[in-house]
């Protein structure tokens, strides 16, 4: 399974390996300055976790809108 840096990200918030299953809910841009946001979901042991990242520069996912 290919590794990306939002996988990765999504991974270490969520406390779980990168290659976990993992599927986008909802994904929306911010037309003016170029802001990407990005809903995850995985279950893991049993349990869905979920978080929303925010991408403000390249390369660069936060939990945290700017």
């Amino acid at each position: 399974m290919k590794s990306t840096i939002l996988r990765r990200v999504a991974a270490h918030f969520m406390k779980c390996s990168a290659d976990a299953q993992m599927r986008v809910l909802y994904r929306w841009r911010h037309e003016d300055d170029d802001v990407r946001a990005v809903r995850i979901e995985a279950v893991i042991d049993g349990m869905t976790k979920r978080v929303t990242l925010y991408r403000h520069i390249p390369g660069a996912w936060s939990p945290m809108p700017l």
